[in-house]
């Protein structure tokens, strides 16, 4: 049996999804927080369950009877998401769980400039101390992150990016979902790490020369100030924890931290990964 947190996420979403598709919903647990919201997803065969890593009783319940995890990353604070994690690692050894695999992120190291990466690094750890079998799938970038920015520059003919040098393997969420489940399902040989990336590394001028072909206009990359990047987080109210990790990201992928490629995708599921300019040809 296998179990998938955050199922309600939109990541989760596509994971349940690519498992529908697969044939293999009678043997998945969709835990979430607020499980009623998975309601129509029981339709498809579907087990669902209360996990909510603020509640750790709900998750050790909840966890009991299957043999492998899919722990989707939490969206709290540093400090408290490791320690959520970590909970939700002893519920899934206290449960009888024999394998993890865990969305972890590009560089997950304490020495990276992005402030999220040491919740990757600590949770990997904390599950290799566990002595459980893991599989580490290390996210680059979504795709779809770049929406807000692509629809900016179709206004404006200006790609605007705070660390616009900086290039990332933009991966698209559902070839992340693929990968995840593939990890999932399929046999591990002992503990493994798997880099989830796109085909190749992008700049902001290359997303913009991707973009003019598309718009038979010119577009052009830009450099984004910090303080600008800053201003308009600030005017959408979002949390301070999450501006200083998007702003720490920027940051990580003009310093090189985002740029390996890697085939561990085809290698996981068989399939190459959308290229980001495929991406953008039916979504800009």
């Amino acid at each position: 049996m296998y179990f998938v947190t955050g199922a309600s996420g939109k990541l989760g979403q596509l994971v349940a999804a690519e498992l529908a598709q697969q044939g293999a919903a009678a043997d998945v647990t969709l835990g979430s927080r607020n499980p009623d919201g998975l309601v129509s997803l029981t339709q498809q065969g579907f087990k669902t369950a209360r996990f909510d890593f603020v509640a750790p009783d709900t998750m050790r319940t909840a966890l009991t009877g299957h043999d492998r995890l899919l722990l989707i990353s939490g969206d709290a604070p540093v400090d408290e998401r490791i320690r959520q994690h970590k909970a939700a690692i002893d519920a899934a050894k206290a449960a009888g769980v024999k394998l993890i695999a865990y969305t972890s992120f590009t560089n997950a190291s304490a020495k990276s400039l992005f402030t999220f990466a040491r919740i990757h690094a600590e949770t990997e750890a904390y599950i290799k101390a566990s002595g459980l079998a893991y599989r580490f799938l290390r996210d680059n970038q979504y795709a779809e992150n770049i929406a807000s920015t692509v629809a900016h520059a179709k206004e404006t003919s200006a790609f605007a990016v705070y660390g616009s040098k900086g290039k990332v393997a933009y991966v698209t969420r559902a070839d992340v979902a693929k990968a995840a489940v593939a990890a999932l399902l399929t046999s591990p040989n002992g503990g493994e790490t798997f880099e989830i990336t796109g085909p190749r590394a992008y700049d902001a001028a290359e997303i913009a020369e991707i973009l003019s072909r598309k718009w038979g206009k010119p577009v052009a990359a830009a450099e984004l100030p910090r303080d600008a990047l800053v201003a308009i987080f600030k005017q959408l109210q979002w949390p301070p924890f999450v501006i200083e990790a998007i702003v720490s990201l920027h940051e990580a992928s003009a310093a090189g931290e985002l740029d390996q490629v890697s085939d561990d995708v085809r290698k996981l599921t068989g399939q190459e990964p959308e290229s980001l300019e495929s991406f953008l040809s039916h979504t800009a």
